[in-house]
């Protein structure tokens, strides 16, 4: 009797056969591909070309040579870095609004330090956002030390600073408890690194 491993060993090789013999038959009944030089069936038929010493279709555009040349001798002015820090005398060029006071004066002196506070920040840069978004679509770019900050107007920055009006050019800023006003320019170069 046989077993159904041995079942298994018969199908095996019947089907070995079966599919040997296929791959026979097939191998005898492929023919030999015909081999022809090529030949250009579609698009533009080749031309020989013409020898060297006839130019007769060649035309030299000279407009398109004197554009380049103009190009060429163009002056390049560096792009200003937005991204660079300000120098640090650029704070001073933006005066406060201030009242007469005593330089002695308690109040004077809260002022001037709230001043020199407002002096550290530089601006660098200017963001026009849509407006149909936002209403105060301006933003500022604005840094303090090595603190980066973008803000709105009506932001409060450092927890004492509000932001009273951005253009393109400066930025107003005002100590919370002193009202002291400062109007921060636009930097224009990188500060000097001590």
């Amino acid at each position: 009797m046989i077993t159904t491993n041995q079942k298994k060993v018969a199908a095996l090789a019947t089907l070995g056969l079966l599919w040997g013999g296929i791959l026979t038959w097939e191998w005898l009944a492929v023919e030999e591909p015909v081999r022809v030089p090529l030949t250009n069936v579609s698009g533009l038929a080749s031309t020989p070309r013409a020898p060297r010493g006839i130019v007769d279709g060649l035309h030299v555009q000279l407009d398109l040579l004197a554009a380049g040349r103009t190009q060429r001798e163009m002056t390049f002015t560096t792009p200003r870095n937005i991204f660079a820090l300000p120098r640090p005398d650029d704070s001073g060029a933006a005066l406060a609004n201030q009242a007469e006071l005593d330089p002695g004066s308690e109040q004077a002196l809260r002022q001037q330090s709230a001043l020199a506070g407002l002096a550290q920040f530089h601006y660098l840069g200017f963001v026009r956002m849509e407006e149909g978004r936002r209403k105060n679509g301006e933003l500022a770019v604005l840094t303090k030390n090595d603190d980066l900050h973008v803000v709105r107007t009506g932001e409060i920055v450092e927890d004492h600073v509000v932001v009273k009006a951005i253009t393109q050019e400066s930025v107003t800023l005002q100590d919370r408890q002193s009202r002291v006003e400062h109007t921060v320019l636009l930097s224009e170069e990188a500060p000097l690194q001590p």
